[in-house]
């Protein structure tokens, strides 16, 4: 063999030897690499301080296993001078992060189980009864006009009438117009009875006629004119076999009166509301005696915040008076400022009321706090206030028929502590109550003249007065209503006179109204009166006239449908008692008739 050929031959096992190395090593770097995952976390810091060394002669690569795990692979390429730098492969990553297969949830189509068992609903349904606790705050949409919560129909009708006692009674009520613009109600009656005593007859007229009228810019107007004349006679002189003739004690009195009112009702744009009255009264009697009358009322009241207001109140009352004899001015101008306070705790109003009594100057104080208690609908009331009762001819008429022409008018002032309370039971009851501790200045009196005692002279005096009153009402919607009220007087500390003559300590009152048809209504009232004093014509000493107890019973009832029957039925224990001494009342006294209406 050539030395040549020996060489290559060499060349050819060298190669072929290196070739088998190289894949056997290839093969235990495959066996190892479980061994090589396994590895510290020192020599993996090794490795990388020594690939950072070999950053050029190294390369990374990205393959994946037969699961599809992804893994990184680097691995070394030895310096082409550098012929003994060994092959190696390093395997630095093999997680491939995945999620938890989430389990199926299965729906069963299985119907819902019946429930047989009811739930309690209960409705607490509030009284329809028309006795409001506290004052209403009116709902007034943006968008739509105030609507009225009934229907307005024109109502025409016609009540006659007639019973024992010569009574005859005759009454007719018409109403004109729409309630959302103007409305006009006239009513007009007649009434007479006669007694059984000498001259104890009794007449009236009236006649009413108000007008109420609404404009464009929501302002409302309210005129109203009233006629009243009534004749009796002075019946009660003693002894009664005196002669006097109808003429002699006849007693006529004449009222007429004009009034005019403005209201907005809508405040305005400054939160102000404001109700002005100005109202004109004539007062005579057959005896050439007169009182003019011209009184103005002007409230206005003005929202601050939703809690605050003001409130001015003015009132001028002048009136002139005259007789034959004498005559004279009895003038009174009241300004009440104040200031009111609404909160849920309590409400407050705080003020004075500067008054000018035929030019006799007196502050009045004017505070009124009002609470209620939580938990219950019972509210208190306390206050400390003054007040000026304008007496007038007309007035003191109306109290007492039987007074002589008076040879002064004075003014009554009163001061006045009071607490009181109001609330509810249930949806049907209601109820309130007031003590007052009362200072009262030029209080007229009612003491029989001396002589025949027919007329009563006035008598003005200082005294105090404790004052307690309550009542109660039970309503049933319109169906049914009870009221029952009581008001005691206690007199004390009397300047002029060793009694309150004419004063009425105890007073008892009640009075139902039931409907239990449609077409049936009975009202019945009922009340107990303790005696006034008086002062005895012959002994002048002072006694009390006896207590009188009232029954009064009336049932309406349909007989058409326009047409009604009614009877009315007074002092039913025909007890003849005495308001004012010498002046005995009728007695049992029975009218009856029917109503006629056109609609």
């Amino acid at each position: 063999m050539k030395p040549s050929s020996l060489f290559l031959f060499v060349l050819l096992l060298i190669g072929f030897t290196s070739d088998v190395a190289a894949q056997r090593k290839k093969k235990s770097v495959k066996s190892k690499k479980t061994a090589i995952r396994k590895t510290t976390k020192a020599k993996k810091k090794n490795k990388a301080v020594a690939s950072r060394k070999n950053n050029n002669n190294q390369k990374t690569t990205q393959v994946q296993n037969v699961k599809g795990e992804s893994i990184s692979v680097a691995y070394s390429i030895p310096n082409s001078q550098d012929s003994s730098s060994p092959k190696t492969v390093i395997i630095t990553s093999a997680f491939k992060p995945s999620l938890q297969n989430a389990a199926k949830v299965n729906f069963t189509a299985a119907t819902g189980i019946n429930d047989s068992s009811r739930l309690p609903l209960t409705y607490k349904v509030p009284s329809s009864n028309l006795f409001f606790l506290y004052q209403p705050i009116p709902l007034k949409p943006l968008a739509l006009p105030s609507d009225s919560p009934m229907v307005w129909k024109n109502t025409h009708q016609v009540k006659l009438g007639a019973g024992n006692l010569s009574s005859f009674m005759g009454e007719g009520k018409f109403s004109f117009g729409d309630i959302r613009n103007a409305v006009t109600q006239i009513e007009a009656g007649y009434i007479r009875t006669q007694g059984k005593l000498y001259a104890q007859q009794y007449s009236k007229f009236h006649l009413d006629v108000l007008n109420h009228f609404t404009s464009k810019s929501n302002l409302e107007w309210t005129s109203r004119a009233n006629f009243h004349s009534t004749t009796r006679y002075k019946y009660g002189f003693l002894p009664s076999s005196l002669a006097y003739t109808k003429d002699q004690i006849q007693l006529v009195y004449n009222a007429l009166q004009l009034e005019v009112g403005l209201k907005n009702s809508i405040p305005t744009a400054s939160k102000i509301n404001f109700n002005p009255v100005i109202q004109f009264n004539r007062f005579t009697n057959a005896e050439n005696a007169g009182e003019n009358n011209l009184i103005l009322n002007a409230p206005i009241q003005k929202e601050l915040t939703s809690q605050f207001s003001l409130q001015m109140a003015f009132q001028a009352d002048i009136a002139n008076y005259k007789t034959d004899v004498n005559a004279w001015k009895n003038n009174l101008i009241i300004l009440a400022p104040s200031v009111k306070f609404r909160s849920n705790a309590f409400n407050l109003e705080a003020g004075i009321r500067p008054s000018w009594d035929n030019s006799a100057f007196h502050l009045l104080p004017n505070l009124i706090l009002q609470t209620g208690l939580s938990g219950t609908s019972l509210k208190l009331e306390a206050g400390f206030q003054g007040s000026i009762d304008k007496n007038s001819f007309r007035s003191l008429a109306k109290f007492n028929p039987w007074i002589a022409l008076p040879n002064a008018i004075k003014n009554t002032r009163m001061i006045e502590q009071f607490i009181g309370f109001k609330g509810n039971s249930g949806n049907h009851i209601s109820y309130n109550a007031k003590l007052a501790y009362r200072q009262l200045t030029d209080q007229p009196l009612f003491i029989n003249q001396l002589g025949d005692g027919k007329s009563f002279d006035l008598l003005y005096t200082n005294m105090n007065m404790l004052h307690l009153v309550g009542e109660m009402n039970y309503a049933v919607q319109e169906k049914l209503t009870l009221t029952a009220g009581a008001q005691y007087n206690h007199f004390s500390k009397i300047s002029a006179a060793p009694d309150a003559f004419g004063m009425i300590p105890l007073e008892l009152t009640g009075t139902v109204l039931w409907k239990p048809l449609s077409d049936l209504q009975i009202k019945s009232d009922i009340f107990y009166r303790s005696g006034s004093m008086y002062r005895d014509q012959f002994s002048l000493a002072s006694k009390r006239l006896s207590p009188a107890v009232d029954l009064n019973i009336g049932v309406e009832f349909g007989l058409l449908p326009k047409l009604n029957a009614w009877i009315q039925m007074n002092n039913i224990f025909n007890n003849v008692y005495q308001r004012w001494n010498q002046y005995p009342v009728f007695g049992f006294n029975v009218l009856g008739g029917v109503v006629y209406s056109f609609q």
